[in-house]
């Protein structure tokens, strides 16, 4: 593999020319890497004001660098140098062990959120959720006065953190770290990056792209989201999606007289025994981060539920959106959100809305803030860009680079997310072989 990798370096698609860096000053870290900070502007429509300081980690090439390749994990806000450096994702293995043979592989620490050994100042203080109203993800509200108090509800838990940094929590959201991923690229002095833009980092990606589209040379969605497309087709999309994700479910109950369920109607047993919408939202995540080999007791659980013992489907917590309010578009009314509801329900008569994004947008009714980062399309002109994904979260990410003419995809037909950095042993030397040619595959894993 090492023989293949240093072939493909001299493949005639050209790497980008490095520029003169500034001074940057490195020192050593976690994990063999080097880190150092970078001054930002707190507020990037103000730039003379007041800063913050990013922390940066660097797996510095151990050959000549022809490039530099920056990671997010998503999350969004996991701390960069801590999962780098620390092989939380890949315990025991470095994914970019080949790549930084030729390559700088840098990440950092987003603004603001202070996860996980966040080196970045100023971080938000968090334990204020504990004395939230809104906590995990809403209910779907039934009535115009359930909608009103939801988004009442919304905005005090908001207000409950936003009041001890403001300005600092209206600059988290991804328009904000798409200005500071150029930041470091200017710092870094690169002409253009590669990115492997991880999750929710997938977000931080199609935004920088579509910002900076003459700055991408390479681009990696590993297990993202479609944040450039029409939002309601896209909810249409993941809705036909989980149709297919249950039927997958229910074909391998068909087949295997092991299955608790085998010789039920599995969506009928679904649609009755998770009769509300918690339990269906935590059906869709076992569906999406599950695989054959977690059918069994996926079965096993329904087969409970059925009996009345809905305890392995609880109702599903999330991530504070104070990034996601600014990124996806809120329901304006609750006849807005009974429409989409409906729609949604028509074309997935058993997971319905739950099983899309609506439910996490109902956490940010009335947030403080506009949408001011919504999803729309890529521009024109962008290199072609890669997909990465298990069978669960693929086709979201697929139809991202999809709109891409000349893109690749790496299709993995089992569980897992964010492939490369877990240490898919089929999908590194692929995306490797990518980020060093700027030729991006089609391949199954």
């Amino acid at each position: 593999m090492k023989t293949l990798i240093l072939a493909l370096a001299m493949a005639t698609v050209p790497l980008t020319p490095t520029l003169t860096p500034p001074a940057l000053a490195w020192t050593p870290c976690d994990g063999g890497m080097e880190c150092t900070t970078l001054t930002v502007p707190l507020d990037w429509q103000h730039p003379d004001g007041r800063k913050v300081t990013l922390a940066v980690g660097r797996l510095k090439a151990t050959g000549p660098s022809q490039g530099t390749v920056l990671v997010n994990y998503g999350g969004p806000g996991a701390a960069g140098i801590e999962v780098m450096g620390g092989g939380i994702l890949s315990p025991g293995s470095q994914p970019f062990d080949q790549l930084r043979q030729h390559m700088d592989i840098v990440t950092w620490d987003p603004r603001g959120y202070g996860l996980m050994g966040s080196r970045s100042t100023p971080v938000m203080d968090w334990s204020c959720l504990n004395s939230a109203p809104l906590h995990g993800m809403p209910q779907l509200p039934t009535s115009q006065a359930e909608f009103d108090q939801l988004a009442a509800d919304v905005r005090t838990s908001a207000d409950v953190c936003r009041q001890q940094d403001p300005a600092l929590f209206d600059n988290m959201d991804t328009l904000t770290n798409a200005h500071d991923m150029e930041a470091i690229r200017r710092a870094l002095g690169v002409a253009q990056l590669n990115l492997y833009m991880g999750s929710y980092g997938g977000v931080y990606g199609q935004t920088y792209a579509d910002l900076y589209p003459n700055r991408v040379r390479t681009m990696v969605i590993d297990g993202s989201g479609d944040h450039s497309g029409d939002f309601d087709r896209s909810q249409d999309a993941i809705a036909r999606d989980n149709v297919v994700r249950l039927q997958r479910f229910s074909s391998w109950c068909a087949a295997d007289a092991t299955c608790a369920l085998h010789g039920q109607d599995v969506p009928k047993v679904v649609a009755t025994a998770l009769d509300d919408w918690s339990s269906k939202l935590a059906m869709t995540f076992r569906l999406v981060r599950g695989d054959r080999k977690d059918f069994p007791q996926l079965a096993t659980d329904l087969a409970k539920a059925a009996a009345g013992d809905k305890s392995a489907f609880p109702h599903p917590s999330m991530v504070y959106p104070v990034s996601e309010c600014h990124e996806w578009p809120t329901p304006r009314s609750f006849a807005a959100l009974r429409a989409t509801v409906a729609r949604l329900g028509r074309i997935d008569p058993v997971l319905g809305a739950a099983g899309t994004m609506i439910p996490f947008t109902l956490a940010c009714l009335d947030w403080p803030g506009p949408v001011d980062n919504p999803p729309r399309p890529l521009p024109v002109g962008l290199p072609p860009l890669l997909a990465v994904g298990s069978w669960g979260d693929f086709p979201a990410t697929d139809r991202v680079v999809s709109r891409v003419p000349g893109s690749g995809s790496i299709y993995h037909d089992g569980a897992g997310h964010e492939l490369y950095t877990t240490g898919n042993t089929c999908v590194i030397p692929l995306v490797d072989r990518y980020f060093l040619t700027g030729v991006p595959p089609k391949a199954v894993c």
